[in-house]
């Protein structure tokens, strides 16, 4: 797929891997829906950087949760753009409270880690005959590779690993379907780690470092890429 041009949603783009996705998909020349929920000010400072590449760019702010909103923000997806090429499904949660009864933490990263995922897939398939569709997923939610305390996290990351599979058989060929599923990346989900915090956690990936944003931007950019 050539990416200029093309109209990309991405779901969380206010910081983090959404943030870098947007700007790296800027520079591709794409034209960059930055969906964020809370803090407006970090989502035009995105915007700023992506119209020094690109210039069809715009911020909508839509609790992805709330089927009101997605609806609202898509209406305007649909008056600025007459089609969508790509969606990057980015938008997720933690919670410090994660625990295996937990139920409310359960039903909380359900809804946005999960949920909220396949109702934006539902409107973007209003508006994409064909393109691509990237989850971002992550290691926990790969068999046996979850965490006692992000027990909710890692099973939702299950059920959207599982969901994308089945949505890339429902909707190929002509939108194809891929998840990431990075391991530990340095984005503002960590809080404000203590430096020996956060070397002890960068121990335990093979790399010795966290991941940045920026690398994992560049895995969902080949995923768009590449047709098959």
């Amino acid at each position: 797929m050539e990416i200029k041009g093309k109209n990309v949603l991405i779901t969380g783009a206010s910081q983090g891997i959404g943030k870098s996705t947007a700007i790296n998909l800027a520079k591709h020349g794409a034209n960059v829906i930055i969906n964020f929920n809370s803090n407006e000010k970090l989502a035009k400072e995105v915007l700023k950087e992506c119209n020094q590449y690109s210039k069809e760019n715009v911020i909508i702010k839509a609790d992805i949760t709330n089927e009101n909103d997605v609806k609202e923000m898509f209406n305007k997806i649909a008056k600025k753009y007459n089609k969508l090429d790509i969606l990057v499904n980015n938008a997720g949660i933690f919670d410090e409270s994660d625990n295996p009864t937990n139920l409310k933490v359960f039903e909380n990263i359900f809804s946005m880690t999960f949920l909220a995922q396949i109702r934006v897939i539902k409107y973007t398939l209003e508006m994409m005959k064909k393109g691509k569709i990237i989850n971002v997923s992550s290691l926990y939610g790969r068999i046996g590779q979850g965490h006692p305390r992000a027990i909710a996290y890692s099973a939702m990351k299950a059920a959207l690993g599982s969901y994308t599979k089945n949505l890339a058989k429902y909707l190929a060929p002509n939108i194809i379907v891929n998840a990431i599923a990075p391991g530990k990346t340095l984005t503002p989900m960590w809080g404000e780690l203590k430096e020996k915090d956060k070397k002890e956690l960068a121990a335990t990936q093979l790399i010795n470092r966290f991941i940045l944003p920026n690398e994992i931007a560049e895995g969902i950019i080949f995923l768009i890429k590449n047709d098959a």
